[in-house]
Order: C-alpha cells, then structure tokens, then sequence
C-alpha cells in the first residue's frame, strides 16, 4: 500500500487532477476526488486551488467496517449520512482539466478531522 500511494502522490504532483481517479457523489462531497490505491485502500483529496491538492484521508473501503471505513469517516466528519444517489463516478478534472474548487470545503474538513482523531484518541491515564 505504501508504494501504491507514493506513485499516486507523484501522479498528482505531475498530473493534478488527472491523476485523481473520480469525484465522489452527493451534496458536499461531489467536490472530493478519490484515487484507488492498492487493493481496497483509497486517498480522499481536495483541491483548494487547481495547482493545490490536500490529502483528506487515506483509508480502507470496508463495506462491513464502518468503524474503520475510510468513507464512513468522511461522512462522521460532514455529520451527514451517505446519498442515495447513484455512483456515477465522474472524472475528477472538468472539462477544462480544472480539478473541482474545495478551498473552503478543504479547510473545514482539515478541522473536523483533527476534531475526530483527538475524541477517539485514548486518554492516557496518570
């Protein structure tokens, strides 16, 4: 896995957005973009700036680890459940090759996950 995400960091460092496979689907998170790495081990990114991407999360896709899933942590994060909309997976680049706008978005999820990982740190007893 640790290969797997070195080549994607350099994939993005010299291809942007093109390098990050697909969007994420439903409110907010259609902003998100996500590269598969090796086996069920995905990177979440932002893009504050089109020439800037921000690791969200690195995680596995454990469909019957919610405590573990590095999407069920994502939508903890947002407070908000899941969509029902279909997983269309569309590229992360638009058109113009411009990586979606998450400035503020990124900022946001930066805080709410140092927010989560202090509440589930363990507190160390004297």
């Amino acid at each position: 896995m640790r290969e797997s995400l070195k080549e994607a960091l350099l994939a993005l460092k010299h291809s942007g957005c093109e390098a990050a496979g697909y969007r994420l689907a439903g409110a907010t998170v259609e902003r998100l973009c996500v590269v598969h790495l090796y086996g069920a081990w995905r990177l979440l990114l932002a893009f504050p700036d089109s020439d800037l991407a921000v690791v969200i999360d690195v995680g596995e896709h454990l469909a019957n680890g919610p405590t573990r899933d590095v999407y069920a942590r994502l939508y903890e994060v947002l407070g908000t459940a899941p969509t029902d909309e279909p997983r269309t997976k569309p590229p992360c680049c638009d058109d113009a090759d411009r990586p979606p706008g998450t400035s503020d978005l990124a900022d946001d999820l930066i805080d709410a996950y140092r927010s989560l990982s202090r509440r589930r740190r363990p507190r160390r007893q004297s």
